[in-house]
Order: structure tokens, then sequence, then C-alpha cells
């Protein structure tokens, strides 16, 4: 969809496929899960990220850009 053109919101915090790939991780433990899938995301153009951690993903977002700027 991001390829055609339409703006995308991804919605990945806690959310079960995370557990489904580290079986047994309980919702409060997935942010690093969650912060992976929200940086796919972010690679791959999606216009909005929907996340519980703000302040976490903000920071992996700005590392990331830091280090694709620096390339």
């Amino acid at each position: 969809l991001v390829g055609l053109g339409f703006p995308v919101l991804l919605g990945v915090s806690r959310k079960s496929f995370i557990a489904a790939i580290d079986p047994g991780v309980s919702p409060a433990h997935r942010l690093p899960g969650s912060l992976t899938a929200a940086l796919a995301g972010a690679q791959a153009g999606v216009a909005a990220l929907r996340v519980h951690d703000v302040a976490e993903t903000v920071q992996a977002l700005k590392v990331w850009r830091a280090i694709e700027d620096a390339r």
C-alpha cells in the first residue's frame, strides 16, 4: 500500500505476533519486539505509528534516522 502512495498507519505495540515469534513473552515485556517492528515500518515508509511506549519509540526512531543519515 505504501508503494501505491497510500498513507499507512501501523500499530505494532505489544501485539500477539511478537509472542508468536518469542513464545511466553507477556505484553509488558514486548517492547524490544515493538520497537523492532516500528523501525521496520518506518524503513518501509509508513506514514504514522501507533505506539504505547512513545518516548522509547521516538528515541529508537531518532537513532535509526541518525544511522541512516550517516550512511
